[in-house]
């Protein structure tokens, strides 16, 4: 149990940093992170409550997919994951100054970002933990359509893709990047913690 709260919390501060580190670097945020930072300057919530009002959507969406009671148990991780965001945004990397960078570098951290994103989903994925439920609803089209992970992963970044754009959110060449890619690195990086964690 103790390792698995390990990679629990690890899993979703490595994650949430590279979320910071791709919205500050302004290439082209994750779909449906672009998403809740459109909405934050839209309504003047952080990123960090926006992602919790939108998970709890997500929430809905899984029980009507998995045809069974909302998993009311994700609350914790929902507002963790929040919280982390903010705490990031707002003190981790408050001071932290990207969008001025050259481009070779901008994209360089951008990448960074989302190695960190998909290390993180993959580590907290693999505590067997209730997950967030955009995670959870990844992991609810691949049961309910018989999908793989990256395919079912990259349907969901496509329709944050177009919701981020409509509400004129920080979309561009990396938010693509996302789409196509994020779903695959995560799948990789879950085999791997999970090996880990069986190890350690």
């Amino acid at each position: 149990m103790l390792k698995r709260s390990i990679f629990y919390i690890a899993g979703m501060i490595i994650a949430c940093t590279g979320v910071d580190l791709v919205i500050k670097v302004n290439i082209g945020a994750g779909p449906w992170d672009a998403f809740y930072a459109g909405t934050s300057e839209k309504i003047g919530l952080s990123i960090g409550t926006c992602v919790i009002i939108g998970q709890i959507v997500f929430l809905l969406i899984n029980s009507l997919l998995l045809r069974k009671r909302p998993a009311f148990e994700s609350a914790i991780t929902i507002i963790l994951w929040g919280l982390i965001l903010d705490f990031c945004m707002k003190f981790l990397l408050k001071n932290v100054y990207l969008a001025n960078l050259p481009l070779l570098s901008r994209w360089l951290v951008f990448l960074a970002g989302v190695v960190f994103i998909g290390i993180g989903i993959g580590v907290y994925l693999t505590s067997r933990f209730p997950s967030m439920p955009y995670d959870g609803t990844m992991l609810a089209i691949v049961e309910r359509f018989r999908l793989n992970m990256n395919f079912s992963r990259t349907i969901l970044e496509g329709a944050g893709l177009l919701a981020a754009y409509f509400i004129g959110g920080p979309v561009g060449l990396g938010s693509v990047v996302f789409v196509f890619f994020l779903g695959a690195f995560i799948q990789i990086c879950s085999r791997g913690a999970e090996k880990l964690l069986l190890k350690s």
